[in-house]
């Protein structure tokens, strides 16, 4: 009696849990896009990003890659890139509709001129029906710029995800699951992708050029003189198994340097 009275206490929450978890299935349902069309878009946002690296490969003619006056080269290969993103992970990230998106690792492949990333975790929902699932978000390295510290960065950004293995409700209930979570996924890409760390490429930009001064007992005599350097992230250029960023780099005129009294 017992048993059968403890089961009868469950069942009510057991269909409220079903319950919620239609209505989100069915709210989600409403707002997603029809799954066809919604695979095209992101067919045709990874094509986007494929071609327009073809295209800046097309545009560098042989001997026309740097002008050797203003530009350098930095390359990275492809194993540097993979442990400098993945040094950024375990990561957390809150998103709307009480969840949570924890990535725990990251994959990163040179394709038609584009450092792809994959990033890989889980995402759970922290409201009732706490339901969660694997998580994988495919997207890029893109906006290289040289920040004000003069350290040369990277964004990822994040084009589309994909969810498996769902738990936290009966296995019948997992197409459920996963609908739901997707839905809540997909509607915080933005988020997520602000939520992401920069990659911070580990090359020294200096802000000014120093020239030590000499004399002044000898016959000549140089005061110390310095002159600011610009310097900014033209293109990158993905093959061969490594990234190649061409920097620009611009020296300003020579001044005397400013000594502490």
């Amino acid at each position: 009696m017992r048993a059968t009275q403890c089961s009868l206490r469950l069942m009510p929450r057991s269909v409220a849990f079903v319950r919620v978890l239609l209505l989100l299935a069915v709210a989600t349902a409403c707002r997603r896009p029809d799954p066809i069309e919604l695979e095209r878009i992101l067919e045709r946002d990874q094509l986007r990003r494929e071609v327009a690296g073809f295209r800046a490969l097309e545009k560098l003619a042989p001997g026309k890659v740097i002008d050797r006056s203003r530009e350098v080269v930095i390359t990275v290969s492809d194993s540097l890139l993979r442990s400098l993103v993945q040094a950024a992970f375990p990561l957390t990230i809150e998103i709307r509709n009480r969840a949570v998106v924890t990535l725990t690792g990251a994959t990163v492949q040179f394709r038609a001129n584009v450092a792809r990333v994959d990033l890989t975790g889980t995402v759970r929902r922290t409201a009732f029906p706490q339901i969660a699932a694997q998580v994988t978000l495919r997207g890029a390295l893109d906006k290289f710029v040289v920040d004000s510290t003069h350290a040369l960065r990277a964004r990822i950004s994040v084009d589309d995800a994909s969810l498996e293995t769902p738990s936290g409700a009966p296995a019948p209930l997992d197409p459920l699951v996963i609908a739901v979570l997707r839905g809540i996924v997909e509607r915080s890409l933005p988020e997520l992708t602000s939520g992401l760390p920069t990659v911070a490429v580990p090359v020294r930009l200096d802000e000014r050029m120093a020239l030590p001064g000499f004399g002044p007992e000898g016959a000549l005599s140089i005061e110390p003189s310095s002159a600011p350097i610009s310097v900014e992230a033209l293109r990158v250029i993905a093959f061969q198994n490594r990234l190649w960023i061409v920097l620009r780099v611009e020296l300003g005129g020579f001044s005397a340097a400013v000594t502490a009294p």
